[in-house]
């Protein structure tokens, strides 16, 4: 027992002086009085401009562009089964879960009235279902039509009981380096973003 008593003892002796000696070598001091003069609210420059001053008279207008495409892009929810790869707390106690849902976003284009969207097939791939939300928030289930996983390109379909606004395709032979470009997206389930 006196052996024991006299570990204790050790033990929490070496520990304050381990902690005695940290705060007095080792913690700096970062109190610091300031005086009324250096708190002091901080001034920045202003500019004065309008953004007509920066903007050529012969500039491109692009909210004729994003109007037009806004409503054309959707988001892409592809919820896929699958185990998550790691051991949780539960799995230890109750086994191993054998699938759990994984959801995965991205953005698509329809490009026919009828309801055929374009999408990137990393965005679809090993999907088992397919959800598409459309500008005004109203949701489709998605088929897939078809996929290259070479080009990352799919096509999917909708069906909806209506004509649904849609893009087309541009010539891009006829592109030029250094042109303007309007991107128009999705990410995040955030409605169409665009980024010129």
């Amino acid at each position: 027992m006196k052996k024991i008593l006299t570990l204790v003892l050790v033990s929490v002796l070496g520990g304050a002086i381990t902690l005695s000696a940290y705060k007095f070598f080792l913690e700096e001091n970062n109190t610091h009085n300031l005086s009324q003069a250096e708190v002091s609210p901080l001034s920045l420059p202003v500019n004065n401009f309008s953004n007509s001053s920066f903007i050529p008279e012969n500039s491109i207008d692009f909210t004729h562009a994003a109007e037009k495409t806004i409503h054309t892009v959707v988001h892409v929810k592809n919820t896929t089964m699958g185990s998550s790869g790691q051991m949780t707390f539960e799995d230890l106690f109750y086994g191993r879960s054998p699938q759990r849902p994984q959801i995965g976003s991205g953005s698509g284009v329809i490009i026919s009235p009828d309801g055929y969207i374009i999408t990137n097939n990393h965005v679809i791939a090993g999907a088992s279902e397919l959800t598409i939300t459309l500008n005004d928030n109203s949701t489709y289930e998605a088929e897939i039509i078809g996929s290259d996983n070479k080009t990352d390109i799919a096509l999917l379909k909708i069906e909806a009981d209506h004509e649904l606004p849609y893009t087309t395709f541009g010539d891009s032979d006829q592109a030029k380096i250094g042109e303007w470009v309007l991107a128009v997206g999705n990410p995040f389930n955030l409605n169409s973003t665009v980024t010129v």
